[in-house]
């Protein structure tokens, strides 16, 4: 006889900032490693739910690039936290959707009974691992003697398909733009409206209770605690956005503004079943209610976001109207567009503290973030619904949708200001 499925909650969930990757101008964490960053924030999530390690009964990290630094990740992270030896550890890979499918995998063990607590997070560092930049005329044999070490794909994947539309995301999202009639002016504006939206976000606070601040070690041999995204520009305009040039055709309409921002950082989520916080006096954040993952021609991989959040919906009963808060990855401005326009979202309900063209996308850990910051911001505003999403490369998505309920008294770390000025 099988048992009933438990009802799976998100406790806590915290995040480092995420610092700007680059060769030509690096960023507050271009010499850390981004483990240490998934320790971090491990351990500060632990710290503010109080939870015994003992008690975690798996922690879920993703990241596409496992290598170096970022193998066998979560069993490390877990070793190096310091967890006991018998709190296991799963890394997870479905590209960009890594840490998102990590959290679906947590929620699907404690609705089964199989755990009672895991943690789920992702990490990046785009300092470390940097993206290509694909476009028509890229000489694909020689950026792949950079590339191969990480990824080297069997032949007979291009007999299907494209190879820049496999190695090329930005090409799909100019040819998804193209294809679902997305103008360069819509993706100009939503640039625009994404950085005024985070610079605002983070000169009122709004990140404060979901961001750790990191003390870091810069070149000049001192220290500095970081405390902020640094790639959002608070002195954007529409006409600078304009005036970028295309990065990945010549006369393509996807420009650096309405591209997401390399970045590092990680993020970490804690999963528990309902019965278990309202047994340890925790407070939930929200209820999960669908989890959904689907794939698509790889051609036109963020249209994947609209296909798994429609898959969500349906899985609930719900309509498009019902939704409060949407999140998504701003890989490309093109995303969230294509979401508006398929279902008829409101813009102003639509990643409305800014997204990845300007807080950044450290690939592994956005999933994760994605849902972490709808729920801080359902939280805030008193929301009912939020549905995440989040595309992947070779075409893939992930979306999560839940509920704010009314929860019993208990502790809420996330509605509470950080005590701890850093984290070391």
């Amino acid at each position: 006889m099988m048992a009933e499925l438990r009802e799976a909650v998100l406790a806590d969930f915290v995040r480092t900032p995420f610092g700007r990757a680059s060769k030509k101008n690096p960023g507050f964490f271009a010499d850390v490693r981004s483990d240490d960053l998934g320790i971090i924030a491990v351990q500060a999530l632990m710290k503010r739910t109080g939870i015994a390690p003992p008690s975690i009964d798996d922690i879920i990290i993703g990241t596409p690039t496992q290598i170096g630094e970022q193998a066998n990740i979560a069993r490390n992270v877990s070793l190096a936290a310091g967890f006991p030896f018998e709190v296991s550890g799963l890394s997870v890979e479905r590209a960009c959707c890594s840490s998102m499918a990590g959290a679906h995998i947590a929620v699907m063990a404690i609705q089964s009974g199989a755990a009672d607590i895991v943690i789920a997070g992702g990490l990046e560092s785009l300092s470390h691992f940097p993206n290509p930049v694909i476009t028509p005329d890229a000489d694909l044999f020689e950026l792949a003697k950079d590339y191969l070490v990480r990824w080297q794909p069997n032949s007979k994947i291009f007999d299907r398909i494209d190879p820049t539309s496999v190695m090329g995301l930005g090409l799909s999202a100019e040819y998804a733009a193209d294809k679902f009639g997305i103008a360069k002016e819509e993706l100009d504006q939503w640039a625009l409206r994404s950085n005024l939206r985070a610079a605002a976000a983070q000169r009122e606070g709004r990140f404060k209770h979901q961001m750790i601040p990191v003390k870091v070690r810069l070149t000049d041999g001192t220290t500095k605690v970081v405390d902020f995204d640094q790639c959002v520009r608070a002195d954007s305009t529409i006409e600078k956005i304009r005036a970028l040039p295309p990065i990945y055709k010549p006369d393509g309409k996807i420009n650096a503004a309405s591209s997401s921002k390399e970045t590092d950082g990680a993020a970490a989520a804690m999963f528990m079943s309902k019965e278990k916080a309202k047994e340890l006096g925790l407070k939930p954040m929200v209820t999960v209610r669908a989890v959904a993952w689907g794939g698509i021609d790889p051609k036109v991989a963020p249209y994947g976001v609209c296909l798994v959040s429609k898959k969500a919906l349906q899985r609930t009963g719900l309509s498009a109207a019902d939704i409060d808060l949407w999140e998504t990855n701003e890989a490309f401005a093109a995303v969230p567009l294509l979401l508006i326009k398929e279902m008829g979202i409101d813009p102003e309900r639509m990643n409305v503290n800014g997204g990845a063209c300007c807080i950044g996308h450290p690939v592994g850990a956005s999933g994760v973030w994605l849902l972490g910051t709808m729920a801080h911001e359902m939280n805030r505003r008193k929301s009912r619904y939020g549905l995440a999403s989040i595309p992947g490369g070779l075409g893939q998505a992930t979306a999560i949708l839940v509920e704010r309920e009314r929860y019993w008294k208990g502790r809420a770390t996330f509605l509470e200001e950080l005590e701890a000025a850093s984290v070391a």
